[in-house]
C-alpha cells in the first residue's frame, strides 16, 4: 500500500527529481516506510511506501529486466502469486517477491489489457520508455483514487488531490457544478473534483499519455445475466465458496492484520470466514458511543460475534469532542465530503494502528446483497402507489409530514417523510432523490443569484440516472443497485475508507468488493436478495447457523454517528459559529435566510436536517481551510 505521484510532458521537457519529491512529501501518511523517485527526460514518478508484502525487497519504482519498463503502484494484488508463476513459465526474471514486479512483465505480455487479469485494488503509473507512453490504471471499483491535470502539455498525477496541488502549477478555482454535486450526494462524483482544473480517473478506467495527448477508456463493467432455473440453494451454496475464496484471498500480508467488526452482518461474516482455520485467534475492533449516542452503539453485538469466535477484541468508545479533529478530518479529504460515518472511521483506523497494519472491512456487503432501507423502498414503492391518490395526499402525507423528529437520533420519522416526497416519482427520480442531501428544489432556495447564474453556465454531466437506467438491467432492484455500485461507492464509501485508513497509515481490504463475487451477485435473481421484506436474503441464508440469529435477523444500524443529537447538544456552538450570518454572506454561494430555516428546524426537532447541516458545515470549513476567507463566488 502506497500513494503514488508523477508528471509527464506530452512533448519536450525535463522533470526533475525534486519536483516529484515535492508531491510525494505531502502522501507520507500514505507511506512512512519507503519513498522512491523516478526520472527520465519527460517522465518522473514518485511513492511513499507502507510495506505490507515483501518488506525487504519490495522498494519502487520497480523495472522489468532491461529498465525499459518503470512503474509506482498502491494497492494490493491478491492473484500475483499465480500470475507470477505463469510469468516464469514464459521467461520472465524476477529480482523481488512484491506484486508490484508483477505488473511490468504483465504489461511486457498483454499490454494494456493486462488489468482485465488482475484482482485487487489498485492505481499504478507505468512508465513505457520506447513507446514514450505513461499508462495508468485504477481498479474496478474504485477502491484507491487517482487525481490530475492536464495544462499546457504538462500532466501532473497522485493519489490525493494535495499530490496535485502541491506542484504549484494548478490553480485552485473552485468548480460550480461540482459543488452542485456535493449538495447533493456529499461527495464529488468522478471525473470532476472540487477544482475547475483537476480532474479524478473513475473507477474500472485506464489512462494513456503519450505525443498524442490524453485518453480515457472504460475497462470494466458489470453485467446482470440473471441464471433462471438455479434452486435458492445453489446460489447461497456458491456465494459461501466464492466469499470464502475473497477472504483468503485478503489475508496475504507479512505483517499483522485484523477486522473492522461492527455487529453488523457484512464484518460478522467476515469474521467468520476469517476464524476458519485460523490458527491464532482473529482481532477485532469495535467503536461505541458516550450516553448521549447509545441509540448509535453496537458494541453488545460486536461483543457477542467476538465471544462466538473466540477473537481478541478491542472496543473504545468516541465522546463528542470532535471539534479539534475536524480539520484533520478536512485535510484528509482535500474536498468537501460530508459521509458523517468519516467521524467514527477516523477514530477506529486510529486505534486499530495500535495493533495492526491491515484490517479487511465490510464495505460492499450492502450493495452486492441489497442491504439498504432504500433497496426495501424500491419494492414496497410499487404498492404505494396502487393507494389512491387522495388518501396519500391527504392523509399519509399530511400525518407523516407532521411527526416531529425522534430526539434520540432514530432516523425512521426522517425517512419515512423521505418516502412518502417521492412516493409519486418514477423509479429513478424517486431513488435519487431519497438519497440526495439537498434536493433540486431546496438548492433553488439555498443558492444566490449570482452562483445561480454561474451554475447556469455551466454544462451538466453524465447523470446517476444514466446508471440507473442503463440498457440490459430489467428489474429496479437491479438497477437501484447497479446505481450504487457506480456512483456511491466508488464516490463516497470507499474514498471514505481510504482516506481515513491511510490517515493513519491503515491498509483496510474488502472482500464483498471482489469482482468475481460482484459478477457473480449479478446473476443471483432479485427474490433472493430481496425476500419479502428480508434485506440481503441471500447472504443472511449463507450465514445462517454460522452467525448468531439474533445478528442475522437485527436491524441494520450502520458505522454511523449521532449528530443529530450532537448537534443539539454539544456540537450546536460550533455550528453556530461556522455558519453563522457573517460567513454565509461572506461566502457568497448561499442564501442566510435558507441556511437560517434549516438550522431552526434541526434546532427544534421539527426536521432532522443533519446530513444538510453537516455538508454546510464541511463545506465552509473547507473553504476557510483551502480557499482562503476572502475567496466567495
Amino acid at each position: 500500500m502506497c500513494g503514488i505521484a508523477g508528471i509527464a510532458y506530452q512533448f519536450e521537457g525535463t522533470v526533475q527529481p525534486q519536483e516529484v519529491r515535492r508531491m510525494c512529501d505531502v502522501i507520507v501518511h500514505r507511506g512512512p516506510d519507503d519513498e522512491g523517485i523516478f526520472t527520465q527526460g519527460p517522465v518522473g514518478i514518485g511513492m511513499r511506501r507502507l510495506s505490507i508484502i515483501d518488506l525487504s525487497s519490495g522498494h519502487q519504482p520497480i523495472h522489468n529486466e532491461d529498465k525499459t519498463l518503470w512503474i509506482v503502484f498502491n494497492g494490493e494484488i491478491y492473484n500475483f502469486r499465480e500470475l507470477r508463476a505463469d510469468l516464469q513459465a514464459r521467461g520472465h526474471t524476477f529480482y523481488t517477491q512484491s506484486d508490484t514486479e508483477v505488473l511490468v512483465h504483465l504489461y511486457e505480455e498483454h499490454g494494456e489489457q493486462m488489468v482485465s487479469r488482475l484482482n485487487g485494488m489498485f492505481t499504478f503509473a507505468l512508465w513505457d520508455a520506447p513507446a514514450r507512453k505513461l499508462f495508468i490504471a485504477r481498479d474496478r471499483v474504485g477502491e484507491k483514487q487517482l487525481f490530475y491535470s492536464l495544462q499546457g502539455g504538462k500532466l501532473h498525477f497522485g493519489s490525493e488531490l494535495k499530490t496535485v496541488l502541491a506542484a504549484g502549477e494548478v490553480s485552485r478555482e473552485l468548480d460550480a457544478r461540482a459543488l452542485d454535486s456535493f449538495l447533493t450526494d456529499m461527495y464529488t462524483p468522478a471525473p470532476r473534483t472540487i477544482y475547475e482544473n483537476i480532474r479524478e480517473l473513475p473507477a474500472g478506467h485506464t489512462m494513456v499519455f503519450d505525443v498524442n495527448g490524453l485518453r480515457v477508456q472504460r475497462y470494466w463493467d458489470v453485467q446482470y445475466r440473471i441464471e433462471r432455473g438455479r434452486s435458492e440453494q445453489s446460489f447461497v451454496e456458491e456465494f459461501s465458496t466464492r466469499f470464502q475464496q475473497a477472504v483468503r484471498a485478503r489475508l496475504v500480508s507479512d505483517v499483522p492484520l485484523g477486522a473492522l467488526l461492527s455487529g453488523g452482518i457484512d464484518s460478522s461474516a467476515i469474521v467468520a470466514a476469517m476464524a476458519q482455520g485460523a490458527s491464532s485467534p482473529v482481532k477485532t475492533f469495535c467503536i461505541g458511543y458516550g450516553q448521549e449516542g447509545n441509540y448509535y452503539d453496537e458494541r453488545r453485538y460486536a461483543a457477542q460475534v467476538a465471544r462466538h469466535f473466540g477473537t481478541e477484541h478491542h472496543e473504545f468508545v468516541v465522546e463528542p469532542r470532535v471539534m479539534e479533529d475536524l480539520p484533520r478530518l478536512i485535510e484528509a479529504f482535500d474536498q468537501p465530503f460530508a459521509d458523517s460515518s468519516a467521524i467514527v472511521n477516523y477514530y477506529v483506523f486510529r486505534e486499530t494502528r495500535k495493533h495492526v497494519k491491515v484490517v479487511l472491512s465490510g464495505v460492499g456487503g450492502d450493495e452486492i446483497a441489497a442491504g439498504y432501507e432504500r433497496h426495501l423502498a424500491t419494492k414496497v414503492r410499487k404498492y404505494y402507489r396502487d393507494v389512491p391518490r387522495w388518501i396519500r395526499e391527504q392523509v399519509v402525507e399530511r400525518v407523516v409530514g407532521a411527526l416531529p423528529d425522534a430526539k434520540s437520533g432514530n432516523r425512521m420519522v426522517e425517512r419515512a417523510k423521505r418516502f412518502v416526497r417521492t412516493g409519486h416519482l418514477p423509479d429513478d427520480q424517486a431513488y435519487l432523490q431519497t438519497q440526495a442531501t439537498f434536493s433540486p428544489g431546496l438548492k433553488r432556495e439555498l443558492y444566490t443569484d449570482e452562483f445561480a447564474d454561474r451554475l447556469s453556465r455551466t454544462a451538466p454531466d453524465l447523470s446517476a440516472e444514466s446508471f440507473f437506467n442503463r440498457d440490459g438491467i430489467d428489474d429496479v432492484l437491479n438497477r437501484a443497485l447497479y446505481c450504487d455500485l457506480m456512483t456511491y461507492l466508488p464516490g463516497d464509501l470507499l474514498p471514505l475508507t481510504d482516506r481515513m485508513s491511510m490517515a493513519h497509515s491503515v491498509e483496510a481490504r474488502a472482500p464483498f468488493l471482489d469482482h468475481e463475487l460482484i459478477e457473480f451477485m449479478a446473476t443471483v435473481p432479485v427474490e433472493y436478495k430481496l425476500k419479502g421484506l428480508d434485506k440481503k436474503h441471500l447472504l443472511k441464508q449463507a450465514f445462517r447457523g454460522t452467525l448468531p440469529d439474533e445478528i442475522l435477523d437485527r436491524r441494520k444500524q450502520g458505522f454511523t454517528v449521532p449528530l443529530t443529537v450532537w448537534f443539539r447538544n454539544e456540537l450546536a456552538p460550533l455550528v453556530q459559529d461556522k455558519l453563522s450570518r457573517q460567513n454565509i454572506e461572506r461566502l457568497g454561494y448561499f442564501k442566510w435566510e435558507t441556511v437560517s430555516r434549516l438550522l431552526s428546524e434541526h434546532m427544534s426537532a421539527k426536521e432532522n436536517h443533519h446530513s444538510k447541516i453537516w455538508a454546510l458545515l464541511m463545506f465552509v470549513m473547507w473553504h476557510e481551510t483551502n480557499q482562503g476567507a476572502n475567496q466567495g463566488a
